[in-house]
């Protein structure tokens, strides 16, 4: 089965031509019109991505997949296929007036993506991809289920920087049966996996070029797996940058910390 990084690139390509919730952040004053500009501008997008064979991938508006205090595309937001082995994709796109350092970053999400998020058997995949994109370089984390699953989907347990893959790890395969944190940290020139706070592994990369300015953010799934927040810290002080609770019906509402 393709890498879901590498297939979501080609199919957006195309198109173009952690679990409780905290209150610490600070929403952008929506007294103030440039203050509402730059909220319009930090909107989460969708993706249905049909396996191949299947055609019928779309992109999906926030409209469709913000509900509940979770972001999920399932057949209550689009009409399925029930034969075809989808993913699902939400993506944040940072403005450049939002200077964000790539390489000091931790990118966390609370997710679950269980056995019965899909109609289709958990043997064909339940991966969990969190993934950013720097003006210089991209980096990525993909988490799949157990052997006792599928012991086959191990090879895309894998962390990437640019060209740079580190694949089949075990620390990787786990199965997000309920909420759990899934965390890409970038710190000292080296991609670093989290799950629940607990180290699983890392990947050094100094001879790759540095992922500069942040210019997004995306959780990739197999199936129809639930986002119950993202939150953006740097990883150098700890501080919250920006975070998104899901809170708003149909609405993308992204706090940025001042």
């Amino acid at each position: 089965m393709k890498n879901l990084t590498i297939f979501f690139l080609a199919f957006i390509s195309f198109l173009i031509v952690s679990c409780k919730k905290e209150a610490a952040d600070i929403q952008v004053s929506s007294a103030n019109q440039n203050a509402l500009s730059a909220q319009q501008e930090l909107q989460w997008k969708g993706a249905f991505i049909a396996a191949e064979g299947f055609g019928g991938s779309i992109i999906v508006p926030d409209k469709l997949f913000i509900r509940d205090g979770y972001a999920r595309i399932n057949r209550g937001s689009i009409a399925i296929n029930e034969k075809n082995y989808y993913s699902t994709s939400f993506w944040l796109t940072i403005p450049t007036w939002l200077n964000i350092k790539g390489d000091s970053i931790n990118f966390e999400a609370g997710v679950k993506n269980p056995f019965n998020s899909s109609f289709y058997d958990p043997y064909y995949g339940r991966d969990v991809t969190l993934y950013i994109k720097g003006e210089s370089n991209e980096a990525s984390i993909t988490n799949v289920v157990t052997d006792d699953i599928n012991p086959n989907s191990k090879a895309r347990a894998a962390i990437k920087i640019g060209q740079t893959i580190k694949n089949s790890l075990p620390q990787l395969q786990y199965n997000f049966e309920d909420y759990g944190t899934f965390i890409l940290q970038t710190f000292n020139r080296g991609v670093v996996a989290y799950r629940n706070n607990a180290y699983l592994s890392g990947l050094a990369y100094d001879k790759e070029p540095v992922i500069g300015r942040l210019k997004e953010i995306r959780v990739t799934f197999k199936g129809s797996g639930y986002i119950d927040y993202i939150k953006i810290f740097n990883s150098v002080n700890g501080r919250l940058i920006l975070s998104e609770n899901f809170n708003t019906p149909g609405r993308s509402n992204v706090f940025i910390a001042r």
